[in-house]
């Protein structure tokens, strides 16, 4: 029975992080901001300068999703399918920013809910402290180093801790427009991320790119396909688990419509494949899914 009951935990540990990974994880990168320029007539060309525009020092949100998922615990055999909703909660603070220097403290709380399997329902609890910093003048490399600790909890007002890590993320973005309407870009961005956890089953290295197109046929509604092939390296080995190296796959389609700078709706389907070397950890799962979204910044 003991056996049993630390699978079961396993089992719930991988599923709530993976879902958080395929449903919140994975934003997409922004085209840069278009600069005004401003001019001194007594300096000529010379007094000619770009500006870009200042983040914002306070930003709140909240993200309130419904998708259909075809594996609620992301497992081999015995497949679960449920409809699901995902209600996140974020808040962020800017203390200071430079022009190419951005520090972000990042407070989230999620709630994850399943209509079939009330088993796999939890609650998390993220701070996060984040850097960026923009390597060119055109703002299209930037680099982005971020500590997210992170808490996992039953639901339902048991608040027992099932799962925790600590998430130390290094990235490097590109993006670069194509074409001279500004309506079309190509986002490229590397991830070497190795995730603390507890239980220590979870400890691993991930190295990720994530490939994307982001369209924009009027100023209001973003498509964007993308494809992010990872390899992930678990450094700690169990009786069970043994030099384990997954190749996970995520693609996906996103499209969005933002009638406002306040308010943004979404539709999205994602697919993930996992393949690993050790037997029953690969896995394949499916979520179509809508969003919508409010954003307050000052």
């Amino acid at each position: 029975m003991g056996l049993t009951l630390a699978a079961s935990s396993t089992l719930f540990a991988q599923s709530a992080a993976e879902t958080l990974q395929q449903k919140v994880g994975l934003p997409q990168q922004a085209p840069p901001p278009i600069p005004t320029t401003t001019s001194n007539g007594d300096l000529g060309q010379v007094g000619i300068v770009q500006q870009f525009p200042k983040p914002d020092m306070f930003t709140v949100s909240t993200t309130q999703q419904f998708f259909d998922t075809t594996n609620v615990f992301y497992s081999q055999s015995g497949k679960v399918s449920s409809a699901a909703y995902l209600g996140t909660y974020t808040g962020s603070y800017v203390p200071y920013s430079l022009v190419n220097w951005t520090p972000r403290i990042t407070l989230q709380y999620n709630q994850a809910r399943y209509g079939n399997a009330g088993s796999g329902d939890f609650d998390n609890e993220n701070v996060a402290f984040s850097s960026q910093y923009v390597f060119t003048e055109d703002r299209a490399w930037s680099w982005t180093a971020t500590v997210d600790l992170s808490r996992f909890t039953t639901a339902h007002a048991n608040d027992t801790v099932f799962y925790k890590e600590v998430v130390y993320d290094n990235q490097i973005s590109h993006v670069q427009p194509i074409g001279k309407d500004n309506d079309l870009y190509f986002i490229a961005s590397y991830n070497l991320t190795y995730h603390q956890a507890s239980p220590s089953v979870f400890d691993r290295l991930d190295n990720a790119f994530t490939f994307s197109l982001s369209y924009y046929p009027c100023k209001q509604v973003c498509i964007s396909p993308y494809v992010r092939p990872a390899a992930r390296i678990y450094v700690t080995d169990t009786s069970t688990q043994n030099d384990r190296h997954d190749f996970n796959l995520e693609e996906g389609l996103d499209v969005t419509y933002q009638p406002c700078k306040y308010v943004a709706f979404s539709a999205d389907v994602s697919n993930v494949n996992d393949f690993s070397n050790t037997p029953g950890q690969s896995y394949n799962v499916t979520a179509p899914g809508v969003s919508a979204t409010g954003t307050i910044r000052f």
